[in-house]
């Protein structure tokens, strides 16, 4: 699990490497959350694919944390993300599963 830690072209080299290294078996997933104005998002999952990794964008919900927890009293849908304490207008919810 990984949440807005890339940066720049380094940082997403950097994690598509520990990401390899910790889950390139067949069946691995990581489970991450990307802003869509970074510098390097686009080099990470070109390296992301090129490792044999294939990506399923997620919906986020936006929540407060009340109505975060006035949705989990409601039973809300099993496989919903909520994104609490700030909107989630600009970035990603992505699985990525190994699949080579």
């Amino acid at each position: 699990i990984f949440a807005d830690c890339i940066y720049n072209e380094e940082c997403a080299i950097a994690l598509c490497r520990t990401i390899c290294h910790l889950l390139k078996r067949p069946g691995g997933v990581v489970l991450g959350v990307l802003p869509d104005f970074r510098v390097g998002l686009s080099l990470f999952e070109t390296h992301m694919k090129e490792d044999g990794f294939i990506s399923i964008d997620l919906p986020i919900v936006t929540a407060t944390v009340e109505e975060g927890e006035r949705q989990q009293q409601q039973q809300q849908q099993p496989g919903d993300f909520a994104c609490t304490g700030g909107n989630g207008k600009d970035y990603r919810l992505v699985l990525w599963r190994d699949n080579s």
